[in-house]
């Protein structure tokens, strides 16, 4: 193996660190914090894939798991495949595009040399919208756009950033503001524990899959793991708490992770109250974007639009996938229908990738 490919684990902290900053644009989704606390909920290995030459870096980070872990699949001891942590990870680099082929065609041959080597079948990894990461993988896999997300572009004027919203969304801001809803950054996480039960509420609420409830552990290992890059948006009226709001700063990017509202208090709008006073705290903190992220699984529906009324700025959100191993996946995905079939459970029609690990839920 090339000696400047490298693979680091979460507890090489420091080491996978220094790699982001000397990069320079990163996320939180890339951070070993991120991928230490997907590891302990028992998602995978977090590890950092490396190759540099000279002052050019790329890095990729991946959760690494054991397909005889599922059911069905047992017999395959030996093998493995990789995925990516929730929200917007993928590669990074210091390099772009055609005029780098060279070197980013040499780091697809190391790690496909890599993944053989270690009996990789697959490789699936989400990847972010603001960095267009979605340029690095052209020499390996297939690289597929989904859906658009939504962004504020914090360098424009910021009067010109409110005149962008969508006039509904300035009227409802302003009224929220005359019935007495006011906004704060909960430095002292006063309002943390209900916050998680307003988002149990309001996932149960909307009817959403239970990919999104996640349970107090994953806040509370949140918390220790993003640390001072997680802030608790609240509004409230008098002493009623009307919604809350997790946000992400890394770098120039905030990023708008994880929401929850009042069922009495929707009629004033208090979620939209919190992007906007996030969006002048973000400026403050010198951020270039405010994330908004798009719809629930890819989709143009109620959640897209409540977002895209806050800006025009459209970013699109790609995925990669990459079948290491064509026949090993092929033969997986049949034993694992039939094993499905077996249990009488009910195939979906999907896309999901790998095919061998679709969700029966």
């Amino acid at each position: 193996m090339n000696r400047n490919f490298r693979i680091l684990s979460v507890s090489n902290k420091a080491e996978w660190k220094d790699v982001l900053y000397r990069i320079g644009a990163y996320d939180f989704y890339h951070l070993p914090e991120y991928h230490g606390l997907h590891e302990k909920r028992g998602e995978g290995l977090g590890r950092l894939v490396i190759y540099e030459e000279g002052d050019k870096l790329v890095a990729l980070p991946l959760l690494i798991r054991e397909v005889s872990t599922i059911p069905g699949l047992e017999e395959f001891g030996d093998y493995r495949d990789a995925t990516s942590v929730y929200g917007y990870p993928g590669p990074l680099a210091n390099v772009h595009g055609r005029a780098d082929e060279e070197f980013l065609g040499q780091f697809a041959q190391l790690l496909d040399s890599y993944a053989r080597s270690q009996n990789w079948v697959s490789v699936f990894s989400r990847l972010h919208p603001l960095l267009a990461n979605h340029q690095l993988l052209t020499e390996i896999g297939s690289v597929f756009g989904l859906s658009d997300t939504i962004a504020i572009d914090l360098t424009i004027p910021p009067d010109e950033q409110i005149v962008r919203y969508r006039k509904s969304h300035r009227y409802e801001i302003r009224r929220a503001r005359r019935e007495g809803i006011e906004v704060i950054i909960d430095t002292n996480w006063e309002f943390y524990a209900s916050f998680v039960e307003m988002y149990l509420d309001t996932m149960r609420r909307v009817g959403a899959s239970t990919h999104y409830f996640f349970d107090q552990s994953y806040f509370d290992g949140l918390r220790r793991a993003l640390e001072n890059h997680l802030h608790l948006f609240v509004a409230r009226m008098g002493g009623q708490l009307c919604a809350a709001s997790l946000f992400v700063l890394t770098a120039d990017i905030v990023q708008y992770h994880l929401s929850a509202s009042n069922e009495d208090c929707l009629k004033w709008a208090p979620s939209k109250l919190i992007i906007d006073e996030s969006r002048k705290w973000a400026i403050s903190n010198n951020a270039r974007w405010l994330h908004l992220g798009g719809g629930v699984g890819s989709s143009e529906d109620a959640l897209f639009r409540f977002k895209a009324g806050f800006s025009p700025e459209r970013y699109r959100f790609h995925i990669w996938k990459w079948i290491v191993s064509p026949d090993l996946y092929e033969q997986m995905t049949r034993q694992r229908q039939h094993w499905l079939t077996a249990q009488d459970i009910p195939i979906p029609q999907s896309n999901y990738f790998p095919a061998y690990r679709i969700d029966t839920l």
